[in-house]
């Protein structure tokens, strides 16, 4: 008998969480903001996905990018709930996943097709599409690191040349005065009547 009351309780903190979660949409809270409030409720990830696909199912993708990037290591359990709770929008579940995790990319593709066998094509499709977009992405970040760090170099390769180019004009004489004077004074057995060829 104890036990029944126990279970109203558990079944009423379950309600409660689930029209938190649709509250929260109805007033426009922002995904991010939904996930975080269900979770300081004790309300799993995978819970979370499942409400908020209950109360609005064009919200998959968005809760599970927002999900799955609260907790990448629960990628495929949080897209595996998704797909359960809206297996016709398995592949834009499965592309939302991956761009938040591609490292998880395998292991999401293998939850995805097993909440839902049919879908299997358009998951693995939306998959392999979503780590090429991923991959591109990590490429132009890096080219664009390494175009900067080349311009640098090219500035300092400049500047140095610049400095090379001034070293190389020719050093006023030693002495402060003309060549020919450097030579006579480099010389103290040439007579001052003797004419000093200039560069000799």
């Amino acid at each position: 008998m104890k036990k029944l009351p126990i279970l109203v309780l558990l079944l009423a903190l379950a309600g409660y969480a689930q029209a938190d979660v649709a509250s929260d949409i109805a007033e426009g809270v922002s995904m991010d903001v939904i996930v975080q409030n269900a979770l300081a409720e004790d309300v799993t990830l995978e819970e979370i996905v499942a409400q908020v696909i209950a109360a609005d199912a064009t919200l998959a993708a968005a809760v599970v990018t927002a999900a799955v990037a609260s907790a990448p290591a629960q990628a495929s359990a949080i897209t595996s709930a998704a797909v359960a709770a809206a297996p016709t929008q398995a592949a834009a579940i499965t592309t939302a996943a991956v761009a938040s995790a591609p490292t998880q990319a395998a292991a999401i593709t293998t939850a995805a097709v097993a909440a839902a066998p049919a879908q299997a094509d358009a998951i693995q499709t939306a998959a392999s599409a979503a780590e090429s977009a991923s991959e591109t992405d990590t490429q132009t970040a890096s080219n664009t690191d390494t175009s900067t760090d080349a311009d640098a170099t090219d500035a300092t390769d400049a500047t140095g040349a610049t400095d090379q180019a001034g070293s190389s004009e020719s050093p006023a004489a030693s002495g402060g005065g003309s060549i020919t004077d450097d030579v006579a004074a480099a010389n103290p057995e040439l007579d001052d009547d003797e004419t000093i060829a200039s560069g000799s």
